[in-house]
């Protein structure tokens, strides 16, 4: 199997297992404009909740390193490189909002988690999908890939800059497409 199926390859299964988390980690609390009801909903579901919190991190840590695999001897190499160091940095501060998640749940409902290691994973994240989009248009990759990737990923930060927030899973859609199209 060539660098770039095993990168492809990685980023399908890291978007997998990520997403595999979001399935079964109770995704209604989302959605759920009533703390109360979210925190009961969190208690009665308490295990399938820790459980999917390392799906989320460890999904990102596979994708990242997915992405630092396209890096070869082109042109595109220290952009993958620096994308893959960007996510798998992104992912490991996330992990501690992740282990918060699990561990406290009453002040995750009430929010008081520290904001950092979100908002960290979240811009590492952008910028390290931003290194992809350009990795892929400098290594030779198909161009519309790359510029799918790049014009996602602005929409992703304009979504950030404007709610405040981002659902993590259209980070892991874009990279699952990735992935099949590297295939």
């Amino acid at each position: 199997m060539t660098a770039v199926a095993t990168a492809g390859w990685l980023l399908i299964i890291g978007s997998v297992i990520f997403l595999v988390g979001a399935g079964i980690g109770v995704p209604r609390i989302w959605t759920e404009p009533d703390p109360q009801v979210r925190l009961r909903m969190l208690r009665e579901r308490r295990v399938i909740w820790v459980v999917a919190q390392p799906f989320y991190g460890l999904g990102a840590l596979v994708a990242g390193v997915g992405v630092g695999l396209l890096a070869g001897d082109d042109a595109g190499a220290s952009l993958f490189v620096v994308g893959a160091a960007a996510l798998v940095v992104g992912a490991l501060a996330w992990g501690w909002s992740l282990y918060l998640r699990a561990t406290r749940i009453d002040d995750f409902v009430a929010g008081r988690h520290p904001g950092w290691p979100f908002m960290t994973y979240v811009l590492l994240t952008i910028a390290g999908l931003a290194l992809l989009g350009a990795g892929l248009l400098m290594a030779g990759f198909p161009a519309w890939l790359g510029w799918f990737t790049l014009g996602a990923d602005l929409l992703f930060l304009l979504a950030y800059v404007w709610f405040k927030d981002i659902p993590p899973f259209f980070f892991y859609l874009l990279l699952l497409l990735v992935g099949a199209v590297l295939l």
